[in-house]
């Protein structure tokens, strides 16, 4: 098999899966660009030893992780495409570095932790202040990651974010601890192809 991109997703919880990609698809339909489904990328790479072992490592990974609820420490830009305009993540313990630690050649991202908002490669026409200043309100304080998602550009570009297509997806097993309505949750992971 030839070699092919890849990253490896923590995935929101379903409720806050629907808000965050409504605030994505409202950005994206303000500015003309595709909306993309949101997620924070643990780490990323080229994969040259086929899917299956692939899967296989994301289900290893998913067996040593359970649910994380990462902080939301605010939102920061960068002139790089990935990067345009994020939330920043807060995270105790060093889980993205133990994700690459997993998969031999992969990488985290060098903004660190966090959600997109929105993907661009210029800043014209975008006050991205006004835009932080817009969300201070509605975006969440915590994230509640419950999933993990593989993912590549059928392209192989990653700029061609109608291209990505979810190649797996494996679910965290809840922690015994308050969710965010203050009800435990049991833990049962479950495990299911895309």
């Amino acid at each position: 098999m030839k070699p092919f991109p890849y990253s490896i997703w923590l995935v929101p919880c379903a409720e806050q899966r629907v808000e965050l990609a409504r605030m994505i698809g409202s950005l994206a339909a303000r500015f003309g660009t595709i909306p993309f489904a949101p997620h924070a990328t643990l780490c990323s790479g080229t994969w040259g030893q086929g899917l299956p072992a692939l899967i296989e490592t994301v289900d290893r990974m998913a067996a040593q992780f359970s649910s994380q609820r990462l902080n939301v420490e605010g939102m920061s830009w960068s002139d790089r495409w990935f990067g345009f305009f994020f939330l920043r993540l807060r995270c105790e313990m060093n889980l993205f570095a133990r994700a690459c630690g997993l998969v031999e050649g992969s990488h985290s991202p060098d903004i660190g932790p966090h959600v997109s908002l929105l993907y661009r490669f210029n800043a014209e026409g975008v006050d991205r202040n006004a835009l932080r200043e817009g969300l201070m309100g509605v975006i969440p304080s915590v994230i509640r990651f419950d999933a993990l998602e593989l993912v590549r550009p059928s392209t192989g570009r990653w700029e061609d974010v109608a291209g990505w297509e979810s190649l797996h997806t494996v679910s965290l097993a809840a922690r015994n601890q308050p969710d965010d309505h203050g009800m435990g949750r049991a833990s049962n992971p479950r495990k299911h192809s895309l």
